[in-house]
């Protein structure tokens, strides 16, 4: 039988040759849109969890000059400028989401270019820049300074060049344009226009760094749903239409909280200091709103950080590498501080003690 693996660019052979056998064997960076990589020729699909690049997986004396070469230029169509005095390092993180792709970065100065030499591509998507450290953008014919906690709508069909002003550090989303324009009239209008601090993009920020966080990616329905929420949130911040603010508030900024509040849930539940403040304000509500929002799931807060932690615990007693763990060492990994509170929880959500769990595995 012929195999399925659909054909890869050689730059791509080389370039994940070079990154140490990166999972999957694929490379994104945070400023791909989703679209124009599933248009590349014979790229394969992108797989669903988060992927994880670094300039440092390169060989430290052509460093720079492999991911400008093979990577900027010939996997992003873009080029990038390094600025860090010859100790370059870009940490890139990338997550696909049902319509939309999310990312973040972490860089020596340098700037990333979009010029009218890599339009061939075709590829126009929107992508909202949120910075985390102050940066330099030139989009739509504007030259903004962006202070930290301040975000950019960037139009990939237009020329823009945008890098911190020093070491560096941003999320990002893109989001198709056709998605985005039943939201807001004319968003190609709102490029290269700073968009300040407030609720929706601190929110939308929160929400990305949660996800971001992931060590795995949600299912694919939830990732379709996910992404639908974001493009409201997108809209949010940079300006729906009378029609759809109803529409958004309803469905996007309600839903979003939520998953956001979720997310915090499953990317911290392993630290046993973890409460109902600390994901409030990592993610900027307040305690009473995350109660009321984890009420509308039927569970309360301390349910879901207790469930999450028992399917770990469980999962670690079923798993043979992890045979050599005492029963308190699971408990402790998967954020319970109190054993015999733990041994309490999991006979009552499983029907019988760790220890008896663990002695029923099949040898």
């Amino acid at each position: 039988m012929a195999s399925m693996t659909p054909a890869r660019p050689p730059v791509l052979d080389s370039c994940a040759g070079r990154l140490c056998g990166l999972r999957h064997r694929a490379m994104v960076v945070a400023v791909l849109p989703a679209r124009r990589f599933r248009k590349e020729a014979g790229v394969p699909s992108l797989p669903p969890q988060p992927l994880r690049v670094s300039t440092g997986m390169l060989p430290e004396r052509d460093r720079m000059a492999a991911f400008r070469e093979e990577f900027a230029r010939q996997v992003l169509n873009m080029d990038v400028v390094d600025y860090s005095g010859g100790n370059p390092r870009i940490d890139i993180t990338y997550l696909k989401l049902g319509p939309v792709a999310v990312g973040g970065t972490v860089t020596t100065p340098s700037e990333f270019i979009r010029d009218p030499r890599h339009f061939t591509d075709g590829a126009d998507d929107f992508q909202l820049l949120l910075a985390h450290r102050p940066s330099r953008v030139h989009a739509a014919g504007r030259d903004l300074l962006l202070p930290s906690g301040s975000a950019v709508l960037l139009d990939y069909a237009r020329l823009y060049r945008a890098g911190p002003v020093d070491d560096g550090e941003a999320n990002n989303i893109a989001v198709p344009p056709a998605l985005l324009k039943t939201l807001v009239a004319h968003p190609e209008d709102r490029a290269g226009r700073e968009i300040r601090p407030g609720p929706a993009l601190r929110l939308l920020d929160g929400y990305l760094a949660s996800l971001l966080a992931l060590d795995e990616a949600p299912p694919a329905e939830l990732a379709e749903l996910i992404g639908l929420h974001l493009i409201d949130l997108v809209a949010a911040v940079i300006g729906p239409t009378y029609d759809a603010r109803e529409v958004i508030a309803e469905r996007g900024l309600k839903a979003a909280r939520q998953r956001a509040v979720l997310a915090e849930i499953a990317r911290r539940f392993h630290d046993p200091g973890l409460d109902v403040d600390s994901v409030a304000g990592r993610i900027g509500l307040s305690r009473r709103v995350v109660q009321r929002l984890l009420e509308e799931t039927g569970k309360s807060f301390t349910e879901h950080l207790t469930e999450r932690r028992l399917e770990r615990a469980r999962a670690m007693l079923a798993d043979p590498e992890c045979s050599h763990l005492k029963v308190i060492e699971i408990a402790l990994a998967a954020g319970f501080g109190d054993v015999s509170h733990f041994n309490r929880m999991f006979r009552r959500r499983f029907g019988e003690s760790p220890s008896g769990m663990r002695a029923a595995r099949p040898a």
